[in-house]
């Protein structure tokens, strides 16, 4: 029996839409769409959802698995198996998600890691997520200090220890303690708890930053300025992000600077 190695006429790759409407969208990324076999989409935005059906009229939303259980985790899994037996009808396949496609987004990153272990040919592009944007509206450069980037959620109950001297990115601080899909959370609780583990790190006055990159090209971001004390009363949504700058800088180690050749004044 031949190989799925050697087909020519199935795959699987997965796309991201990006942040904001269309202007995210690669070329790359708007040619697998449009020739696809067959597109499966998971996307936040009706108007994207509209275009991405003009683009493949064998579209397919999959909103249907991502409200069918309790918990989100159930959901994912139900949407890795409907991914995964789309692609075996042999058929040439593209999954289009929200943002980039291997951020937060299990139920596809997993689908294209068992297909490969099938022996199908499948890939992941890269697009744009909220931390590019935020990097950017932000004018921000991770490799000036050191970067770390956590889910908020996963920060407390795992105790994740925080490098006050690096930029500190949170994802999702608008739903802590979330595990499958509500309407309205109150956050406050999550938020609180938040606060209390930051300032293990930080002192209460930090200036932070609540942070919604734009969805739309006319639209700006939204950047709220705060200290950290003030974080339990935030006006959180569902989409936000947190950035905390860093809190000093660390000194360079002179004896690595002397084994490297490296004169200080050299460095930033």
């Amino acid at each position: 029996m031949e190989s799925n190695l050697n087909r020519k006429d199935t795959s699987l790759v997965v796309v991201g839409s990006g942040i904001k409407f269309v202007s995210h969208i690669t070329t790359e990324t708007r040619i697998y769409i449009e020739h696809a076999d067959k597109v499966l989409y998971l996307v936040n935005n009706p108007a994207m959802k509209e275009w991405i059906q003009k683009q493949n009229p064998h579209a397919e939303s999959l909103d249907f698995l991502y409200t069918k259980y309790p918990l989100r985790l159930h959901c994912y899994r139900a949407i890795t198996n409907f991914i995964l037996e789309t692609l075996r009808r042999n058929i040439h396949l593209c999954v289009v998600l929200y943002g980039h496609p291997a951020i937060f987004a299990q139920p596809a990153l997993e689908a294209v890691i068992q297909a490969k272990k099938e022996g199908y040919y499948a890939k992941i592009l890269p697009s744009i997520s909220a931390e590019d944007c935020l990097f950017a509206d932000l004018c921000i450069d991770p490799a000036s200090h050191g970067c770390q980037s956590f889910e908020a959620t996963d920060l407390l109950v795992r105790q994740r220890r925080i490098d006050p001297s690096s930029h500190l990115i949170l994802w999702q601080v608008g739903s802590i303690g979330v595990l499958g899909h509500v309407r309205s959370h109150d956050n406050s609780k999550g938020a609180k708890l938040l606060l209390n583990h930051l300032i293990q790190y930080y002192h209460v006055d930090h200036q932070v930053i609540l942070y919604e990159a734009a969805q739309y090209p006319h639209l700006e971001p939204r950047i709220d300025t705060l200290r950290l004390t003030e974080l339990p009363e935030a006006p959180f949504s569902r989409i936000s992000t947190l950035y905390v700058p860093p809190l000093c800088k660390v000194p360079c180690d002179e004896a690595m600077l002397i084994t490297l050749g490296i004169k200080s004044t050299e460095l930033q």
